[in-house]
């Protein structure tokens, strides 16, 4: 699954955009954040090998085929405490702009972001897996719904970004970092306990979610849009046992 390997690249931890020189901006000429790391090599995902399942209970899932979401606080993650606590708290995420041993530097604009997450399933290009999904989704729920990703980000910018332009948004996969690890970070940034959610995320961020305070912002989209946009539930353990996709 390598696309490009370079010897030196600027990596945007935001949106995963890459250049080979240096940015003339502070700010990513992609998604307009400033979140710049050099790296000495780099792997791109290849999207057409990966297939976004959303893992929850049939409730919910049926109320997203409905025309209802969720982009939840990253304060919701940071002080979860109810059940799949293991697979859903993170103290560390959205919470800072930048971080090593000694310093943690604390991202005034956390409380700005909101956010919407997926499980990456990695195929090749004959649709085999090629990687199990791990037991440990089954705290996120116990269904599994086939998400049309391409569909679901234009209707979050028809209907959420582009009527109003105080809220922007930034779609990508996690970044999973070493323990080690010093340097920028991002509502993209994630340590390795947490690698075997290959998680896609969707970031809206705007002032407007100053007043939300901690709840989740809940837009309602078109629900014959979102009906073909997510597949009925079906069982996890289905997901689980299977070994492609035509299993599924």
């Amino acid at each position: 699954m390598i696309i490009k390997e370079l010897k030196q690249a600027y990596y945007c931890m935001w949106c995963g955009s890459t250049f080979d020189t240096s940015p003339e901006n502070v700010e990513c000429p992609v998604c307009h954040r400033t979140c710049w790391r050099a790296l000495g090599r780099y792997v791109l995902r290849n999207q057409h090998w990966v297939q976004i399942i959303k893992i929850s209970s049939a409730d919910v899932i049926g109320k997203m085929r409905n025309g209802s979401l969720w982009f939840q606080s990253p304060q919701s993650f940071q002080k979860y405490s109810g059940e799949g606590q293991k697979a859903r708290a993170d103290a560390y995420d959205s919470r800072f702009s930048y971080i090593n041993k000694s310093r943690y530097v604390e991202d005034q604009n956390s409380d700005t972001y909101r956010l919407l997450c997926f499980y990456s399933l990695i195929v090749n290009e004959d649709g085999d897996f090629l990687e199990r999904p791990d037991k440990r989704l089954g705290e996120f729920g116990d269904r599994y719904s086939i998400v049309d990703i391409t569909t679901l980000l234009t209707l979050i910018k028809e209907h959420i970004v582009e009527p109003n332009k105080k809220i922007s948004s930034v779609a990508n996969w996690i970044n999973y970092l070493r323990e080690n690890y010093s340097g920028v970070y991002s509502p993209f940034c994630k340590f390795p306990k947490f690698r075997y959610q290959n998680e896609f995320r969707i970031v809206l961020w705007s002032n407007l979610f100053f007043s939300l305070r901690a709840e989740p912002y809940k837009p309602r989209l078109p629900a014959k849009g979102l009906y073909d946009v997510f597949s009925e539930p079906r069982p996890l353990d289905e997901l689980m046992h299977a070994r492609s996709l035509e299993d599924l």
